[in-house]
């Protein structure tokens, strides 16, 4: 086997296996994301009480909450809890999703559920 040791392609190598991991681990995280489902009241309950919830928000109106498990699933993905009323929700998503944005996602797969 002929070697020339004036080019490399060593680290051509080493970014593709890079590049091919984080492509894998993103896949990973993405795979782990699931809709919201709609859980009863002692399901919401116990999550509460598994550990201390992160980013627990409230409306001002106290109809809507919305609080995260501060374990992660797979790299950034959740377990996400949502009251909006009377109705309590369960999903995976990214922990950077806001109060906002999370009822929006739990609104709208409800919305088409009851269509």
């Amino acid at each position: 086997m002929h070697l020339n040791p004036i080019e490399s392609s060593a680290v051509l190598g080493i970014q593709a296996t890079a590049e091919a991991e984080q492509a894998y681990w993103m896949s990973r995280e993405a795979a782990a994301v699931k809709a919201p489902t709609e859980i009863d009241v002692h399901a919401f309950h116990d999550a509460l009480g598994l550990m201390y919830p992160v980013n627990w928000r409230s409306s001002q109106n106290g109809e809507c909450e919305t609080f995260m498990l501060r374990e992660m699933v797979c790299g950034n993905v959740t377990e996400i809890y949502t009251r909006i009323g009377l109705r309590y929700y369960r999903m995976r998503d990214y922990s950077n999703l806001d109060h906002a944005e999370i009822l929006a996602r739990v609104k709208e797969i409800s919305e088409q559920r009851q269509k």
